[in-house]
C-alpha cells in the first residue's frame, strides 16, 4: 500500500445552503482550489472521569466536545482567490465585460457565508468531507523576493467525516489564475512610497463555532458572528522622520498594498486609516539602518469602508461551479 502524500491530495470547495448540512456529491458542482498547505483538521476531547471508586485506578475515558478549525495556505491565484475573499467579506459588487473588476469590502452587518470542503487524497483512495466552515481570517505577508505570494486563512467549522468517494470526479478549476511573485508587490503609505521592506497584514472576523449553545450534540451548534479586527507591521528604509513623526503624532494615514500583473489581472488592498503604534530607532550596528511600526486600522468615517479589496480578472462572478 503506497504512503499517502501532499501532492496527492486535492481541496474541493463549495458554498453551503445551511448550517449542519454538508452538500451533496455532484459532477462539475465544487471548485478544485489550488493550496500550499491544508491544516483544517477535527480535534475531539478525551478525558478521565473523576468519580472517587476506593483505589487509583483513573475513571473511564469520556468524550467531549468535537471541533474543526485550522489554517490553510493558499497561492493568491488572481481567479482563484476571489472565492476565500467572497467566503470572507460578502459576494463582490462586479463590472465590466471581462476583464471583471471585484470590488469586496468589509461590512457593518456582514454575513457568515459557509462552506464544505472536500479532501480527497487520491493516492490511498481517502475521501473527507468537512461542513459548516467560515472564514475567521486572513493573513498576508508581503515583501521583494522571487516566490509567489501566499495567503493564509483561518478557518472554524462543525464537524469532519470520512466519505465513500469524492465529492466531485470533474471539479471546476478556476483558469488561467496568475499568481503574482513577491518583487511585483508595492504598498505605499498617505499616497506615497514609503520604502518598505516587508508588510504584514492580518484582517480577522471575530466568528467562532458556538460550543455554549445546548444542542445536544457534542458538535458546534452554529457559528456566531464577531467584530472586525484588522492590524499589521511594516519594516521600513530609514530615509526621513516621516514614518517617525506620524506614529509620535498618532496622524491617521491610508494603506494600501497592490500586486499588478497587467491590465487585466491585479489585486489592491486598501485600508483607509491606520494609526502606526510609536516606536524609536534602533541602531543595531554599521549597516543600513531599518524603521519597525505596528498598526491598526480606525473606525471608518462615514462614507469610508474599513477594509477594501479590489480584483481585476476573467472570472465573471463568485456563485457556486454550478
Amino acid at each position: 500500500m503506497p504512503n499517502a502524500r501532499g501532492d496527492r491530495a486535492k481541496f474541493l470547495s463549495r458554498r453551503q445552503a445551511s448550517f449542519g448540512a454538508a452538500e451533496a456529491a455532484a459532477a462539475g458542482a465544487f471548485y478544485l482550489l489550488p493550496f500550499y498547505s491544508y491544516n483544517v483538521v477535527p480535534s475531539g476531547e478525551l478525558a478521565n472521569d473523576e468519580v472517587i471508586q476506593g483505589d487509583a485506578f483513573p475513571g473511564e475515558t469520556v468524550a467531549g466536545l468535537r471541533n474543526l478549525a485550522g489554517g490553510i495556505e493558499v497561492p493568491m491565484g488572481l481567479d482563484s482567490i476571489g472565492w476565500h475573499l467572497a467566503q470572507l467579506l460578502g459576494l463582490p459588487e462586479t463590472t465590466g465585460t471581462g476583464p471583471y473588476t471585484h470590488v469586496f469590502t468589509a461590512k457593518a452587518n456582514p454575513a457568515i457565508l459557509l462552506a464544505t470542503h472536500g479532501i480527497s487524497h487520491t493516492d490511498t483512495v481517502a475521501h473527507f468531507v468537512q461542513d459548516s466552515l467560515a472564514l475567521a481570517g486572513l493573513e498576508i505577508t508581503a515583501q521583494k523576493n522571487g516566490t509567489r505570494q501566499r495567503v493564509t486563512l483561518n478557518m472554524v467549522g462543525r464537524e469532519e467525516v470520512k466519505a465513500g468517494a469524492t465529492l466531485d470526479a470533474s471539479p471546476v478549476a478556476f483558469s488561467p489564475d496568475p499568481v503574482p511573485v513577491g518583487f511585483q508587490g508595492g504598498l505605499t503609505l498617505d499616497g506615497n512610497d514609503a520604502a518598505v521592506t516587508q508588510a504584514s497584514l492580518t484582517l480577522n472576523t471575530g466568528r467562532e463555532a458556538d460550543q455554549e449553545t445546548m444542542n445536544g450534540l457534542a458538535t458546534a451548534d452554529d457559528i456566531s458572528p464577531g467584530m472586525w479586527d484588522l492590524s499589521g507591521s511594516l519594516t521600513a528604509r530609514f530615509r526621513n522622520t516621516t514614518l517617525y513623526d506620524a506614529a509620535s503624532a498618532g496622524t491617521p494615514m491610508p494603506l494600501v498594498l497592490s500586486w499588478p500583473m497587467s491590465a487585466g489581472y491585479s489585486l489592491i488592498v486598501r485600508v483607509p486609516s491606520v494609526t502606526l503604534e510609536r516606536n524609536g530607532l534602533p541602531i543595531d550596528g554599521r549597516g543600513v539602518i531599518s524603521q519597525n511600526f505596528n498598526w491598526r486600522t480606525n473606525r471608518p468615517a462615514v462614507g469610508q469602508e474599513l477594509f477594501e479589496v479590489t480584483l481585476v480578472n476573467s472570472t465573471s462572478d463568485y456563485a457556486n461551479a454550478a
